[in-house]
Formats: C-alpha cells, sequence, structure tokens
C-alpha cells in the first residue's frame, strides 16, 4: 500500500475555509426570508422555496462523489467553489426573484458537491484513529458560519436595507478560497489501495452492496427523524403551553450556535479517545432522551433553554461523528460514500419538512418527539447490523 500522505495544518485550514464560505451562505436564507419576500414582492411560501430548493440539492452529492472517486476530490471541489462564486454573484446582481433562484440552486449545488468531496479530501489524508478531530474541525464550519458569517452579513444588510454587498463578500471570499485551494495537492485516494482489485464501486454497484443499503438508512432515519424537531420548533415554541415570542426565539438560536460548537468541538476532543462508533450510537441515544423529556418541560423558560441546549449539544456531537465513522465504510470509494450519506440525509430532512406540519397538528410535540425517537432506534439499528460500519 502507498504510504499516506500527510495532513497539513494549512490543508486543513483551506479546506475548512471553503466550506465556511459555502455554509454561511446556505444558513443566511433562513433568517432573510422576510426580506426577501418583502423586497422582490412575493410571499413566505414562495420565498420558502429557496430553502426547498437547497435541501434538494443534497441529491446531487453523488454526482460531486463520483467526480472525486474519478478526478480526484481536490477538483471536485474547486468545481464546487466555482459554482458557489457563480450563484453567489447571481444573488448579489439579481433584479428579480428568478434570477436569485437560480443563484441559490448554484448555492445549494455547491454545497452539496463540496461536502463529501472534502470529507473524501481529508479523510484520506489522515489516519482513521485521529479522523475524528479533523473532520469534527471541518464540521465547525456549520456553528461557526452562524457566528462569524451570517450574524455580521445581517446586521450589514439590516444597516443598508439591500443584499447586494452581503452576496458580493460571499462570493469575494468563494474567489479567495478557491485561490487557496488550487495550491494544494491533489490527492487520488483510490491510488492509496493498491491490494484492493475489485472493481472501482459506481452508485449503481454500490447501491447493491447489501451492507451499503443498511449503512444508508442510518443516516435517512436518524438525521431524517429528528429533523422533524428542527422544523416544528418554532412552532412549539411560540404556542400557548410555552409562550415565547420572536426576541426569545432569536435569543435561543444563539445558544443554538453555541450549543453546536460545543458539540462540534466535543467531537475533537473525545470522539477519537471514545471510538468513533460508540459516539454515535450513544449520542443518538441520548438525543432521543432529550426529545422524549422535552414535551414535559412545561413552560418554565431557563429549564426549556437547558433542555434544547443538551439535545443540541448532543446531536451535533452525534451528527458530527458520524462521517469519520462512516468514512472508513468504503475507503476504495470513499467520496461516493460520502455523497450518498449526504443524500441519504437530505432525503431524509425533505421527508421531515414534508411530514413535520402533519405530525405536528396531529399530536404536537409528543407525537414529533416519539416520531423522532423511532427513526432514530431503527437508524441505530441500521448502522449496528450494516457489515460496513467500521468496529470502533
Amino acid at each position: 500500500m502507498t504510504q499516506l500522505p500527510t495532513l497539513r495544518t494549512v490543508d486543513l485550514i483551506v479546506v475548512t475555509a471553503g466550506r465556511l464560505a459555502a455554509t454561511t451562505a446556505f444558513r443566511i436564507v433562513y433568517p432573510l426570508l422576510p426580506f426577501l419576500s418583502q423586497r422582490f414582492n412575493i410571499s413566505l411560501q414562495q420565498g420558502a422555496t429557496l430553502i426547498a430548493i437547497q435541501t434538494a440539492a443534497s441529491l446531487a452529492s453523488p454526482i460531486g462523489g463520483m467526480v472525486s472517486d474519478r478526478f480526484g476530490e481536490r477538483k471536485a471541489m474547486l468545481i464546487a467553489l466555482a459554482l458557489f462564486i457563480t450563484g453567489a454573484l447571481s444573488c448579489s446582481l439579481a433584479s428579480s426573484f428568478m434570477m436569485f433562484f437560480v443563484g441559490y440552486l448554484l448555492i445549494g449545488l455547491a454545497t452539496a458537491l463540496y461536502q463529501p468531496s472534502g470529507h473524501a479530501y481529508l479523510s484520506a489524508r489522515s489516519p482513521y484513529a485521529q479522523r475524528a478531530r479533523v473532520l469534527g474541525i471541518f464540521e465547525m464550519a456549520w456553528a461557526v458560519s452562524a457566528i462569524i458569517g451570517v450574524a455580521p452579513l445581517m446586521y450589514l444588510i439590516n444597516q443598508q436595507q439591500q443584499s447586494m454587498v452581503a452576496y458580493a463578500i460571499l462570493a469575494g471570499i468563494g474567489v479567495l478560497s478557491f485561490v487557496m485551494l488550487w495550491q494544494l495537492p491533489e490527492h487520488h485516494q483510490r491510488q492509496l489501495v493498491t491490494h484492493d482489485t475489485r472493481p472501482p464501486f459506481t452508485i449503481v454497484t454500490a447501491l447493491r452492496h447489501p451492507g451499503l443499503a443498511i449503512l444508508l438508512l442510518f443516516p435517512l432515519l436518524a438525521f431524517g427523524g429528528n429533523d422533524l424537531f428542527f422544523v416544528t420548533q418554532s412552532t412549539w415554541l411560540k404556542s400557548s403551553a410555552v409562550g415565547a415570542n420572536e426576541a426569545l426565539i432569536g435569543g435561543l438560536f444563539v445558544i443554538i450556535g453555541i450549543a453546536e460548537l460545543a458539540g462540534s468541538s466535543a467531537v475533537v476532543a473525545f470522539a477519537d479517545r471514545i471510538g468513533k462508533r460508540r459516539s454515535v450510537i450513544w449520542g443518538f441515544a441520548l438525543t432521543s432522551v432529550c426529545l422524549l423529556l422535552l414535551p414535559f418541560v412545561g413552560s418554565n423558560w431557563w429549564v426549556i433553554t437547558v433542555m434544547i441546549f443538551l439535545f443540541y449539544f448532543l446531536i451535533e456531537y452525534a451528527g458530527v461523528a458520524s462521517f469519520p465513522l462512516i468514512s472508513e465504510a468504503l475507503p476504495a470509494a470513499r467520496g461516493t460514500m460520502m455523497a450518498l450519506m449526504a443524500a441519504a440525509v437530505g432525503i431524509g430532512r425533505i421527508s421531515s419538512a414534508l411530514s413535520s406540519e402533519f405530525l405536528y397538528l396531529k399530536g404536537g410535540l409528543p407525537l414529533i418527539s416519539m416520531v423522532a425517537v423511532i427513526a432514530s432506534i431503527l437508524g441505530i439499528i441500521a448502522l449496528t447490523r450494516s457489515s460496513l460500519t467500521p468496529t470502533r
């Protein structure tokens, strides 16, 4: 076997910086919807199609995986950044909602292509015993983007009452990330696996693998199930049972960002020592406990805040730990594997978005929690039963 190339600190910083830019653009659309609806004179429901198109774009992740495995992870990330830059410029210059919509479609595709390619690049250049630390830092981009990306850009948009400069800044960051990434060494991970003489995996042949089909049920069920709460949490918080207003919910989302950052930091610090498999199983199990308790916390805002902090800390820890675990399932087709996982997460989240309102109207938070917990448990069972799941 060819010697594993060493991951330099600068490699990790550059790859994570590209993810930070794309994630900021991905997350900012949520708080920006009312502004965009007013700017383009559309309904909130029409504006929400931006979120739908972003989520649906995750289904394009397998294309990024195939490009990554065939041509190299760095090239796939460069293609993703090119799409991101084009999309951000389209949003910046948009004079109509359709132009803005096309820009966000490109941003969604860029995010879907960049994430699995980045996971594959970093995984192939780091030993499995240290991979939770590496991918945990990479996944910090999700939490950090809310703090140093979304918050200041939202302030800028509020001050100027237009979004052109904010998206121009995002496009500029994308260009800078593209230039830095261009300087990094390419790594075609399949070249490292010289002892494996089996034909390379394609999407079709991969899905025929029984162990893989079972394994993909894990992200679909576990991530999709917990998304039921993500979608309905604001409705629950504003209900008469809790009575929160927009200001309290906004403050709570700052706490959520801190919890997410703490969760990904805990993966960096502990998951390699505890074990990735154990971290994922216990993380999702404890998340389920939080979900079961939430309907019974009453209206005490401090108790609710503590419970939601614990929930987001645990779900972030379990979710981030999942990536290094799954990265070792098919080392010869790592890009494809990570892309299929991203697509499975996307399908689960789309299913949750379509069913969450119906479930909440039928049974409120207790029904949402029960369905989410059942889905998580089934996902954990699938993870433990798959022959491809690493033992540690």
